[in-house]
């Protein structure tokens, strides 16, 4: 699935430092968005296994920074949960 991501969207996925890709889940899997993404026309695409992991990171944990960063990002591709085509959680 391929997103078009807006201004406000781009700058929320980039907030994320690229230098953290190793520091843990969140952080590398937001480095490889930012990595996949082409920043000239804001369209990234998505795989089943990373859409599966941002609603994972977005509502599994307390609500906090990333969390909030993940569904400013993508909600309005994904829907409010996160859950766009996505059978029911796994977690």
């Amino acid at each position: 699935m391929d997103l078009v991501l807006n201004t406000a969207e781009l700058v929320s996925l980039f907030k994320q430092d690229p230098r953290k890709k190793g520091d843990g889940g969140w952080q590398s899997l937001i480095v490889a968005l930012q990595e996949a993404c082409d920043r000239t026309t804001g369209a990234v695409p998505l795989t089943l296994l990373q859409r599966r992991r941002i609603r994972r990171y977005a509502f599994k944990y307390k609500n906090g920074g990333w969390e909030s960063r993940l569904k400013a990002t993508f909600s309005l591709h994904l829907g409010p949960k996160l859950d766009l085509g996505l059978p029911h959680p796994e977690w």
